[in-house]
């Protein structure tokens, strides 16, 4: 039984994408690091890396004479138990020792040709491990309001201004519940209902005249 073409282009895809995946998480999980031997010092001299990486020693600025990578320091009896690219190597610019760090922890080191003066020191951590969080500054206390600035605080009225005083003088107050209506008011609105029934039965008349049953 075959696949129809369409399918087996599906699972194509599906296994580009996969590789793909496969090989993005390779280089997340073991990622690879180069301290750079310049002259007579190790460029960065201190580096943190995560269990797994691997760290690359690279010559890059050659001083003609032998460097060693050697794990330890120069008055441990167990210097070089960890790792070491032994003294006759690492001269000329782009020779190279590498290592892979399998544990967490602090790894000093130094060229045993140069001593305690060319030295560095690799920290692992383990995997995930993330940088401790910045301590956060402590909120600064802000000025209290000015005395214009505070909460309620309103300007004093303009001279010859009294409090309330805000309608304009001739201004017809307005009618208050309770006060009986005056007999002009009672008239206006009369002739304003007539006018308007009288416009409402003209409306209706013509509209009959236009459109007989």
């Amino acid at each position: 039984m075959t696949l129809p073409s369409r399918i087996k282009r599906a699972l194509a895809a599906l296994a580009v994408v996969g590789a793909t995946a496969a090989i993005a998480v390779g280089s997340v999980a073991a990622a690879d690091q180069t301290v750079n031997i310049v002259g007579l010092t190790f460029e960065p001299a201190d580096i943190t890396v995560s269990v797994g990486d691997t760290v690359t020693w690279e010559v890059t600025e050659s001083i003609g004479a032998p460097h060693s990578v050697t794990s330890g320091t120069p008055d441990d009896p167990d210097t070089g138990s960890r790792f070491d690219s032994g003294a006759e190597g690492l001269v000329e610019v782009g020779e190279t020792f590498e290592h892979t760090f399998e544990t967490a922890g602090s790894f000093a080191y130094y060229c045993t040709v140069h001593g305690a003066s060319m030295s560095g020191q690799v920290v692992v951590q383990d995997a995930g491990a993330s940088e401790p969080p910045v301590a956060s500054e402590p909120p600064v206390a802000s000025d209290p309001p000015a005395a214009s600035e505070a909460p309620g605080a309103s300007e004093p009225p303009g001279a010859g201004e009294s409090p309330g005083a805000s309608e304009p003088p001739g201004a017809e107050p307005p009618h208050e519940a309770g006060e009986p209506i005056p007999p002009e008011r009672k008239l206006l609105a009369a002739g304003v209902l007539g006018a308007t029934i009288v416009i409402l039965f003209g409306a209706a008349a013509i509209w009959r005249r236009m459109n007989p049953a």
